[in-house]
């Protein structure tokens, strides 16, 4: 992941060495240029001097410094030269300076004539001085402020993350908001860069917040309105089918209709509460095993009227949990073990524990689905084999739909399978121990 913080530093110390660089090399030119100035200056003032002292006579040798060599010339005659010079000219009879080749390294050379004597004087000084004096004024300026990056570098991330410390809070601001929480942000200090995101963040929130209020709204009056309905239909098909003193083949579809109908406008419901966008959990200390039993004594007139056997096995384990939303969960995986099992068949339910999970498992000796299907029945409105499925039974495929929004809100698992006993649909929901809500078992 980039990271604004470390992308503005790194540019910056990037800036600044190429700039650095760029001057190192200007000031090299200059001081070059300087000193070439300079130490001409100095052959001219020696030369100056030189003819000065009036210095005639025969050849002879000057013990000159080895660092220059000099060379007098009257005409093609050789009158003195240095120790160290060669008795040929070491540049042409010509004023003006001039680079050349002597014994094997570059010289800077002057010819200078002087008229009332009528000598040639001639001077010579190694370039490689110049290049040394350069080369340490330029590092004598450069170094400080290389050794200065580290330093610069750690002023400029400061600076960077003082500057950026507004975005921070922004970010922590919308980190910390939960689910439900659709308030408008307030930021201690708005930067006029950031007050035109703050404030279409608040617009969006505010839409948002109207549009889970007609949510809201619409499943209220939704139960009023299609639930009391509903009620008065199925009395009604029932006093109807009172009156008449017998069964009816109409009737009874008009009674599975109406119940399917109830049924469908229930799970809507519950799948519209239980949505992770604007379902807030009320946590407390729950008991995963006495829920089960609860649910399962409530569903038992329905797996007593099918003739199947159920069993519960596990053990006290406590979870922060939400009541209504667990029940749900059960009362979904349950009924629909018993649903789509035979007559006379089984459903086993457990709960396991271990240092890093918690394990609810529902098996039945029902047919079980292919595992092609496994993946799809959590879709909405899916059901295997379409709106009718195979076991005869009605329903509108919203249960395992909101089975898996439940077990989102716990940042839990779920997985389908084989009854490795039972041979029918094996259903495990997992419960991390790290994961929300959980709390440690009290015995």
């Amino acid at each position: 992941m980039s990271s604004i913080r470390r992308y503005l530093v790194l540019l910056l110390l990037s800036v600044i060495t190429i700039v650095l660089f760029f001057a190192a090399i200007k000031g090299y030119k200059s001081s070059m240029e300087r000193a070439t100035r300079l130490f001409d200056s100095q052959l001219v003032t020696v030369a100056d001097t030189l003819e000065s002292m009036q210095l005639t006579g025969n050849v002879g040798q000057l013990n000159q410094d080895a660092e220059m060599i000099l060379q007098i010339w009257h005409q093609d005659e050789l009158l003195l030269h240095s120790i160290n010079g060669p008795l040929t000219p070491i540049t042409l009879q010509s004023e003006g300076f001039r680079d050349e080749n002597l014994a094997g390294q570059r010289w800077r050379t002057l010819a200078r004539y002087y008229p009332q004597s009528g000598h040639w004087l001639m001077l010579a000084q190694p370039l490689s001085h110049r290049y040394e004096l350069t080369e340490e004024l330029v590092l004598a300026a450069v170094q400080p402020l290389v050794f200065s990056l580290p330093v610069l570098a750690l002023l400029i991330s400061l600076a960077v993350k003082q500057g950026l410390r507004p975005l921070v809070s922004l970010s922590d601001a919308l980190r910390q908001k939960r689910a439900d929480d659709l308030r408008p942000i307030s930021l201690k200090r708005t930067p006029a860069e950031l007050e035109a995101v703050v404030i279409t963040i608040n617009r969006l929130l505010a839409r948002l917040d109207a549009a889970f209020s007609r949510e809201k709204r619409f499943a209220s009056d939704a139960a009023h309105e299609l639930r009391t309905p509903l009620s008065v239909l199925k009395i009604n098909s029932h006093n109807l089918a009172l009156e008449l003193g017998k069964e009816s083949v109409n009737l009874n579809l008009l009674k599975d209709g109406v119940e399917r109908m109830s049924h469908v406008v229930d799970q809507i419901l519950l799948l519209n509460r239980t949505n992770p966008e604007h379902f807030s959990l009320q946590m407390k200390p729950l008991d995963l095993y006495v829920l089960c039993q609860q649910c399962i004594a409530s569903l038992y007139p329905q797996i007593h009227a099918r003739q199947q056997e159920i069993s519960l096995s596990g053990e006290t384990c406590l979870l922060a949990g939400d009541a209504f939303s667990l029940n749900v969960l059960l009362q979904n995986l349950i009924s629909n073990a018993s649903k789509y099992s035979p007559h006379n068949s089984q459903i086993e339910v457990s709960i396991t524990q271990s240092a890093e999970k918690v394990v609810l498992l529902v098996e039945d000796s029902g047919p079980g689905l292919e595992e092609s299907e496994y993946e799809r029945v959590f879709e909405r409105f899916y059901r295997v084999g379409g709106d009718r499925h195979q076991s005869g039974v009605s329903g509108c495929g919203l249960g395992l739909a909101i089975v898996k929004h439940i077990v989102e809100l716990y940042d839990a698992s779920i997985s389908l399978g084989r009854a490795v006993h039972l041979g029918g649909l094996s259903v495990k929901v997992e419960f991390s121990r790290r994961g929300r809500g959980h709390v440690k078992n009290q015995h």
